[in-house]
């Protein structure tokens, strides 16, 4: 009995061991990564798995720079990038950590002064839109001293913003749309999306492609939620990229609602719907969207009857107030007229009624 538990023991720290062996050889080589002198030379970072982690030292008197290369990258993402600098020189050193795109312009970063022994703490976040003639992006990460030294431990992750579940970025026009779930009659369709903040990212409009099944009449309802932390514009297009509706959140976190009704070819139409945060000025964060198709104005009305309280007036006798008012009205237009025209006084009235054609309706 006692030696069978021994074995069971033995076996257990055995398949214990072996697991974190295992996990050492899979983190091992992204730690212990040697890094490059520049853009050239960096070694690749592969984020396909969500994150990674690095450790380094910048002491050499001429060594100024680390650079890795981010790859597994998509639309649709957002790095996070976060950093502890401790300086380890006899004198302060004026470090920098940022990202650069693959063409070698900086994107985001920080750069700050660091005091002998200091520790500081730095973070950094882009968010990559759609690029149709890059869909798989490449980031460079850079960190840098000016003189002095340092150490430093760098955690790398990468957080899914892809728009309407499509696993990437909505683009910035209907060339580059989004399709967005259809909806109709009694199925309202509802996704999510997200923009980035000024100098945060390059995802500042998203555009989708709405398949709405339609008949004459009915009205086209889109409602735009924005969190908290954000303020949008919203302009909804036709298929023929003819503008129909546009408006925009007052204030962050605002909701904004676009409304049209026309005369639908019977069964699916197609529009365009963009969102954009003005350039990340608006603010950084999520949305929802809700589309939904609501009955003719003329079929959702209800109307209001008048009846008499019992004992009070009867149906007959209210009847005949009725003529009673008529009739004076008549004759009191009747007067009006021989006064006014014993005064020569004549009256032209002109009327002219304009009505407008077309798929849809304006200013209701």
């Amino acid at each position: 009995m006692v030696l069978g538990r021994r074995k069971s023991l033995r076996k257990a720290a055995t398949t214990i061991l072996l697991s974190a062996f295992l996990l050492l050889a899979i983190i091992q080589p992204t730690l212990s990564q040697k890094p490059g002198k520049d853009f050239e030379t960096a070694p690749e970072i592969d984020l396909s798995a969500g994150s990674a982690s690095l450790k380094g030292s910048l002491v050499g008197e001429f060594e100024d720079n680390h650079y890795y290369k981010l790859v597994g990258l998509s639309s649709g993402m957002k790095i996070k990038v976060v950093a502890e600098l401790l300086g380890a020189g006899s004198v302060s050193s004026f470090t920098t950590i940022a990202l650069y795109s693959e063409k070698g312009a900086r994107l985001v970063g920080s750069d700050q002064a660091l005091g002998k022994g200091e520790k500081i703490h730095r973070e950094l976040t882009y968010t990559l839109g759609w690029i149709p003639e890059n869909p798989n992006p490449i980031l460079y990460l850079r960190i840098g001293k000016s003189r002095g030294a340092l150490n430093y431990t760098i955690e790398i992750s990468v957080e899914r913003v892809d728009d309407a579940g499509s696993g990437r970025d909505a683009g910035i026009n209907p060339n580059q749309a989004v399709q967005a779930p259809e909806a109709k009659l009694g199925e309202p369709a509802t996704f999510t999306g997200y923009l980035a903040g000024e100098h945060l990212g390059d995802d500042h409009i998203d555009c989708y492609k709405l398949k709405v099944t339609l008949e004459p009449k009915q009205v086209l309802r889109i409602i735009v939620e924005p969190s908290k932390t954000i303020r949008l514009k919203a302009s909804l297009l036709s298929a023929d990229k003819f503008p129909l509706r546009n408006n925009e959140s007052k204030s962050r976190g605002m909701p904004i609602t676009l409304q049209v009704r026309g005369d639908w070819l019977p069964g699916t139409n197609t529009f365009y719907l963009t969102i954009d945060n003005m350039d990340g000025r608006g603010g950084e964060g999520t949305y929802k969207v809700r589309v939904e198709v609501l009955k003719p104005l003329n079929q959702t009305t209800t109307t209001t009857a008048i009846t008499t309280a019992p004992g009070i007036l009867s149906e007959e006798y209210l009847k005949y107030i009725l003529i009673g008012v008529a009739i004076a009205l008549v004759a009191i237009a009747a007067i009006i007229l021989v006064l006014r025209r014993r005064r020569g006084i004549r009256v032209v009235e002109t009327g002219e009624e304009e009505w407008w054609g077309g798929g849809w309706e304006e200013g209701w």
